[in-house]
């Protein structure tokens, strides 16, 4: 890792300490004495301009909805007007500055896969849009699991960790839950009606942007919003001014939802979002290699939601939700280079049915505050390729927890989990010259724990702790996969004895939850975590023998710290991110292998955000740092000698970026958004990007400049 970010790393851990310190008892006895954050310290319409992304309320590990900073787990959440500062073309901006998080994302392919603390792939990490498990794969270089478009978003909010498994079968790295725009979201108090246009051009790879939005609120019982975007870029340059070639796409994009709330404390969200994807993909992109295949891709992605909740604050026994839905993506594509294989076509086809639901009781009782709460999920995915190293076939997953939370008081919160997971995989055997294929199931269950505990001994310091599990079963692709790349058509087989992978994490952390602190009207908001968790019988295709094929390797161990620190002045913010993450196999069934990195490493990456705010908060402005670390990689067999590892290991170099943004509210009906990304114009790759050795240039996007005007009535 670079000197410059443990420098900065060094010098945000001694800000946090001193920080720490003057939140103490000690400081408290200072003559003007430190407030800790109220709800009621000042008018709501200005805390609601100065909240943070710690403050907001989204869904925690608990499934109890609650601020970020009351978390008792790592949480981190990108709101609306973070994404409307960001200005995001793909999900992996949204992540830049989220600890503990990556995204990869090839230039030439749109679908995006998410790492948390080095874990991603095939259910790792759980993503859901608008509740909606995303669950597609294919097999290529750096290939993407999941399709999702920004402008589509009101809000992120990733849970890092098994302490997540409450939302669904496997998610051991974590949970990336996506959410659209509600009517309400999008409509004033007093309004039945608004539209908005938004345009959006920006100069790198020339694109153009634009979305409509539209809802209605005809009585309070009802209301319904609507939105459609288009985005066309041309292929983009690096920061040496090269093309990097197949970047291109266009994407149209929309989604409608329809709430109804027929009785005080119930609500029926109907829910429709529809993708559509246009672009070339490669094995390599800005590759100049002859030797790579090129496919002209068209791919669809569809989702569907119903949602139905009740919630009353004078019920304490009944505080349910409960979800259905289906998502299917289908790609086709169809070869254009090299010119002799032209024409061939092969398709991915993904889809998942699934539901879950659960209810929160709460009592009092022993001198605690008693909250259980308990429910199950269950989704059914079905997977085909013409491409016959899909690892086609049928997946079910389902599972049910039961968890008790207890308060005493402000100052101490208990929590106990235990979820029940089981799987079924329903595929076939791989034929040869002799025998046909034959059908081939495989099945298992476990039960997995969590305990935390959260100890708050003076208002506004939290200190919290606990013991997670999580079980994740192995994917169709894991277990059926019978050929592909790397090798011939019979370098690749079946793996019917596969275990699970199971994680055990330990995670501790502190939130930090101040008002007023070194002036009158400033806040402070921190949540540092520190975890150490090891996934046993971790699934990987070993690469060093022959025939190959997914198996348990041995142990993956991930250990690291991430933080978060905001300080908001009124006038101006500062927001600190960083993280430092080692995550590597261990207890290898090849001994070479032991204290190699994972293949997805994660990054150990420092952000800075400094932010001011003029006219009545109308503008808001700044620039923001961004420096990633140096990762390394273990240089696999490439199968002309079975069984080693050879050559020294690979690194991707470290780089560090700087972004400006202005987001300026002109008026109640415009708004102006400007931005510039890599102002030095560096040039670099990420290192969790498809990068190649093949490519001629860098995969990173140089300097370009964003500029976005949105217009709106209402009435």
């Amino acid at each position: 890792m670079p000197r410059t970010i443990k420098t900065l790393l060094l010098a945000g851990t001694a800000i946090t300490s001193l920080l720490i310190l003057t939140a103490s008892p000690l400081a408290a006895q200072e003559q003007r004495k430190v407030k800790p954050a109220q709800e009621d310290q000042e008018p709501s319409e200005a805390k609601a301009n100065r909240e943070t992304e710690l403050d907001l309320i989204t869904v925690t590990a608990t499934l109890i909805d609650a601020p970020v900073i009351d978390s008792l787990s790592a949480t981190s959440y990108v709101g609306n007007k973070d994404l409307e500062r960001i200005q995001a073309n793909t999900p992996a901006d949204i992540f830049r500055t989220t600890p503990g998080v990556g995204a990869t994302m090839n230039g030439d392919d749109p679908a995006t896969a998410i790492n948390i603390r080095g874990l991603q792939q095939y259910g790792r990490v759980v993503v859901t849009l608008d509740g909606a498990r995303q669950d597609y794969w294919r097999v290529g270089h750096g290939s993407g699991s999941f399709y999702v478009e920004p402008d589509l978003l009101k809000a992120v909010t990733v849970i890092r960790g098994p302490v997540s498994n409450a939302y669904g079968s496997g998610g051991i790295g974590g949970l990336v839950a996506f959410e659209t725009k509600d009517a309400g979201d999008f409509l004033k108090s007093d309004e039945q009606y608004a539209i908005s246009e938004k345009v959006g051009y920006e100069t790198n790879g020339v694109g153009w942007t634009t979305s409509t939005t539209a809802a209605i609120r005809p009585h309070k019982a009802f209301d319904i919003i609507g939105n459609v975007n288009w985005r066309d870029r041309d292929a983009y340059d690096d920061g040496n001014g090269d093309e990097v070639r197949w970047t291109g796409e266009e994407v149209t994009s929309g989604y409608g939802k329809a709430t109804f709330r027929p009785a005080d404390g119930h609500e029926i969200k109907l829910g429709a979002i529809l993708q559509r994807y246009d672009d070339y993909v490669s094995g390599s992109s800005g590759s100049n290699s002859a030797t790579l295949s090129r496919y002209d891709a068209d791919t669809v992605n569809d989702t569907y939601t119903a949602k139905y909740t009740y919630s009353d604050p004078d019920d304490r026994l009944l505080d349910y939700s409960f979800t259905a839905y289906h998502n299917k993506t289908r790609a086709e594509q169809t070869q254009v280079w090299p010119a002799a294989a032209a024409g061939n076509f092969r398709f991915y086809d993904v889809r998942t049915t699934g539901a879950s639901g659960h209810n929160s009781s709460r009592f009092d009782g022993l001198g605690l505050a008693h909250t259980l709460t308990y429910g199950g999920d269950y989704y059914f995915l079905e997977g085909e390729s013409s491409a016959a190293h899909f690892g086609a076939g049928e997946a079910q997953a389902y599972g049910a927890f039961m968890q008790w939370m207890g308060e005493y008081g402000s100052w101490l919160e208990l929590i106990a989990a235990v979820r029940y997971d089981g799987y079924e995989l329903d595929g076939e055997t791989k034929a040869t010259p002799a025998t046909p294929p034959e059908e081939e199931s495989l099945n298992g269950d476990r039960v997995s724990p969590r305990f935390t505990v959260g100890v708050t001994p003076f208002t506004g310091f939290q200190l919290f702790g606990g013991y997670s599990e999580g079980y994740r079963a192995p994917g169709l692709q894991d277990v059926f996969r019978g050929t592909g790349a790397h090798g011939s058509a019979d370098s690749y087989v079946p793996n019917f004895n596969l275990k699970p992978e199971v994680a055990k994490s330990w995670e501790g952390g502190v939130n930090l939850k101040y008002d007023g602190l070194f002036a009158e009207n400033d806040l402070l908001r921190g949540k540092f975590t520190a975890f150490y968790t090891k996934v046993h019988d971790y699934i990987e295709t070993d690469l060093t023998v022959l025939p190959r094929m997914a198996d348990n390797i041995g142990t993956a161990r991930l250990q690291g710290v991430e933080a978060e620190l905001i300080y908001d002045l009124g006038w101006g913010f500062i927001n600190l991110t960083g993280a430092l993450i080692d995550a590597e196999l261990i207890d290898t069934k090849n001994p070479k292998y032991d204290g190699q990195p994972l293949e997805n490493a994660p990054l150990d990456k420092f952000s800075a955000t400094l932010g001011f705010r003029a006219f009545e908060d109308q503008l808001v402005f700044g620039g923001q740092f961004l420096a990633v670390g140096e990762v390394k990689r273990t240089q696999r067999s490439s199968g002309t000698n079975p069984g080693q590892v050879d050559g020294p290991a690979q690194y991707s170099d470290a780089y560090e970026l700087v972004n400006l943004f202005a987001n300026w509210t002109v008026s109640e009906n415009l708004k102006l958004d400007l931005a510039v990304e890599n102002l030095f114009d560096v040039a670099y790759t990420d290192p969790q990007s498809a990068w190649s050795f093949t490519s001629d240039v860098e995969q990173g996007k140089g300097r370009t400049f964003k500029i976005g005007l949105t217009t709106r009535f209402g009435g």
